[in-house]
């Protein structure tokens, strides 16, 4: 299977955002910085949507064909799993810390959700939804990230390429 130019952009602004996603949060969470880290981490997450929007709006548009025949069952079926998990997961956590972010005294947000409702207990479980979701994505991407090493280290296959702007033969 390959993946076009732009899903595999669509993939690398994903990373590259979820890192800033993560600094920013822990930015904040720890006082690394003293002003701005929750702002930005409502800026990128804002981003953020944008690119996850343009991605799954990709991928179900143009949808990728398995043309791989050297897999087996199994890691046909982990990697199903482990990629619809981090696309729900994703989804999640941008809901759940949109919801969560409203409730500030001052969001940064292009549409905030009410702040009544971010601030009720309802909203209140979607932060603490948000702080365990990171947890679940950080499951995910160790899986995802295990199953890359072990298809270029352990299995020395082409699977790796799917993901490159160039094929590589390995």
């Amino acid at each position: 299977m390959k993946y076009s130019k732009a899903q595999i952009i669509y993939h690398w602004l994903t990373v590259a955002v979820l890192a800033a996603m993560v600094l920013s949060g822990l930015a904040y969470t720890y006082d690394w910085i003293d002003t701005g880290s929750i702002r930005l981490h409502q800026i990128v997450g804002q981003v953020f949507i944008v690119i996850l929007l343009i991605r799954m709006t990709a991928r179900l548009t143009h949808p990728v064909k398995t043309t791989a025949t050297h897999h087996t069952p199994f890691e046909v079926l982990m990697a199903r799993l482990v990629h619809g998990g981090l696309y729900l997961c994703m989804i999640a956590y941008v809901v759940t810390g949109y919801v969560a972010a409203s409730g500030l005294r001052d969001p940064l947000l292009i549409a905030a959700v009410d702040q009544g409702f971010a601030r009720s207990d309802t909203g209140e479980l979607f932060l603490e939804a948000h702080f365990t979701l990171k947890w679940v994505l950080l499951a995910l991407f160790a899986l995802h990230l295990a199953a890359v090493l072990k298809h270029r280290f352990w299995d020395k296959d082409t699977t790796n390429s799917n993901m490159t702007l160039t094929f590589r033969k390995e």
